[in-house]
């Protein structure tokens, strides 16, 4: 499972000669990207998975950290989220893709992260495999300097792994 993002013009990042992944852009932003994998097998069936994750409207239910859900338009959504630093983040989450027969979603990020989550959900033995891609940009105002410094870095590295372990369990429970 090889996930090449798209970019968009004027994207933050360029594609290689080689048409590979990106590179992060030449910027004074560069220290503040962060990108994370996840590569799950969760004892439920890939549709159960596809089905929670594309209900933005039901991830406080499920994802503890989710605080808060607003749909803004049929692709869009406002998200409200918090794990374990204090720092409550606000972001609109944005449909770029999503084939179910291929298992594969695709979503935008803007706001306090800006960038991509994909995620990729196929039958495994006793439930499916999901891979989660996401390559983001801290961009809080307030905060988005500390992304740069190391011990920082690694503090907002393990509250996204907190995060992420209440996500695996959420996703895990089935349905109803």
């Amino acid at each position: 499972m090889n996930f090449r993002p798209r970019l968009t013009p004027g994207g933050p990042g360029r594609l290689r000669e080689d048409g590979g992944v990106p590179t992060p852009p030449q910027t004074p932003d560069r220290g503040r990207w962060f990108t994370f994998r996840e590569d799950w097998t969760l004892p439920v069936a890939p549709e159960a998975v596809l089905d929670r994750l594309v209900d933005l409207a039901a991830y406080p239910t499920w994802w503890r950290q989710v605080r808060s859900v607003e749909q803004l338009s049929s692709d869009r959504a406002r998200v409200r989220a918090r794990s374990l630093l204090p720092v409550p983040l606000d972001l609109v989450l944005v449909r770029e893709h999503e084939d179910r027969q291929a298992g594969r979603l695709r979503v935008g990020i803007e706001g306090d992260l800006q960038g991509y989550v994909e995620v990729h959900v196929a039958p495994a033995p006793g439930g499916c495999r999901m891979v989660w891609e996401q390559r983001v940009l801290l961009a809080k105002p307030g905060v988005r300097h500390l992304a740069a410094l190391p011990p920082a870095r690694w503090a907002l590295r393990a509250n996204h792994a907190l995060m992420m372990r209440s996500a695996r369990a959420g996703l895990a429970r089935p349905a109803g």
